[in-house]
């Protein structure tokens, strides 16, 4: 092996996780998986020595780069036996925040998966192990890193529309039933969707405005999914109206032509199951340091690829920026001249352009300690946002966004 080969230790290693490990190989630089420690990790070692298939919604294997992996069912010991340049945590989103202290005491480059936490007592316990904390961390955090945000950040810079003003935001999510049919469902271990979904959101918009949340106001609903009376474990394979209803395999393939063929399978659950309290639909009214108000929505029920859509509208007094991430704009719209420019991005941009500018600032992490693009702070903002935000919903009060 060469010497200035990168060893990355990985804690959890889901699917998200196992393509962006993967991802690094596009930059060229010599890494490899030095250690994985998960509880499946004699399953996955089994899968990379039999080069066993694995299903898509389980994790992705590397055979080039974990030909050496040493295998470990708990972290405490992957991170004592094992010498590494950073570290990539993976886990379900009740663990990051404890697996990302483990890594504090190590002071590793890491690379964490959102939310950071998905309670208040976890966000504190973060912040305080990460004080004193030197090396990088990059969240992941791509639609900040995407190359429209980039430009629009240009734009906003640029003086172009002024001062931003105002933000009205949306979220239509097209792909929403995978919080509701899979272990997204299991509210206890995602903490429900402003958490999953907003603080995204939340961070792209504090990054664009150069600004904090102040305060918060926010509200949800379960208009469509749960709340009906259906076993919280029940498949769609076993359910007697699987040929009816519009959410089941058959249907989504034979009216939606999804998919190649109809699939059923060993995963998939029941969406109106009565124990799921995971939001459909959610809306925040957000007031930035500096006074500028903020709204925000995001719906998980919208279907059509067509109907998606993922942006923002930011007023300046001189003009209006409108992006969206489905359509690949932006449009800016001059208020004092009859201009209106487009701008049109191309080729293949995955997560819309993020997570390739993700994995290069943690490759640089491990290589130079090179500051990262999307630091704890803006994890711990955003999920304090989250949260508040959340709590705003199940109390219907207004919040100020501080650390409790």
């Amino acid at each position: 092996m060469a010497d200035n080969m990168l060893k990355v230790g990985i804690i959890g290693f889901g699917l998200r996780i196992s393509h962006m490990a993967g991802l690094m190989k596009i930059f060229g630089f010599p890494y490899r998986i030095e250690a994985i420690a998960d509880p499946a990790c004699e399953e996955i070692e089994k899968a990379v020595k039999e080069k066993t298939p694995e299903a898509r919604t389980r994790r992705r294997i590397d055979p080039e780069l974990m030909q050496d992996t040493k295998y470990f069912s708990s972290a405490d010991e992957m991170l004592d036996k094992t010498e590494l340049d950073g570290v990539m945590i993976g886990t379900r989103c009740y663990l990051h925040t404890e697996m990302a202290c483990k890594v504090a005491k190590r002071n590793l480059p890491l690379f964490l998966e959102k939310p950071v936490a998905i309670n208040f007592e976890q966000l504190k316990m973060l912040q305080k192990a990460f004080e004193n904390f030197t090396a990088p961390v990059v969240i992941s955090f791509p639609l900040r890193l995407s190359p429209i945000a980039l430009k629009v950040k240009q734009i906003i810079e640029s003086g172009r529309i002024g001062y931003v003003e105002h933000v009205v935001a949306v979220n239509d999510v097209p792909y929403g039933v995978g919080y509701f049919n899979s272990w997204y469902r299991n509210y206890n271990e995602v903490g429900g969707l402003f958490l999953q979904k907003a603080t995204h959101d939340f961070d792209y918009i504090f990054f664009l405005t150069g600004q904090k949340p102040k305060t918060i106001a926010a509200m949800n609903s379960q208009r469509i999914y749960g709340n009906k009376d259906k076993p919280f474990d029940l498949l769609c394979k076993d359910c007697e109206e699987k040929m009816e209803c519009a959410e089941s395999p058959f249907n989504l393939f034979y009216k939606r032509f999804a998919g190649e063929k109809v699939e059923w399978n060993d995963w998939q659950k029941c969406v109106f199951s009565r124990e799921i309290k995971n939001e459909d639909s959610g809306n925040a009214l957000i007031e930035l340091n500096n006074g500028v108000q903020v709204s925000y929505t995001q719906n998980f029920f919208v279907r059509n690829q067509k109907v998606a859509r993922r942006g923002t509208r930011l007023y300046g007094y001189k003009g209006t920026i409108d992006f969206d991430w489905y359509r690949n704009t932006i449009i800016v719209y001059d208020h004092f001249t009859p201009i209106v420019e487009t701008i049109e991005f191309t080729g293949d941009m995955p997560h819309f352009g993020g997570d390739r500018e993700l994995v290069y600032d943690f490759l640089m992490a491990m290589k130079e300690k090179r500051p990262s693009r999307s630091p704890m702070e803006a994890g711990i903002t955003s999920a304090l946002a989250c949260l508040w935000a959340r709590e705003s919903a199940e109390k219907r009060q207004f919040f100020e966004v501080k650390m409790p």
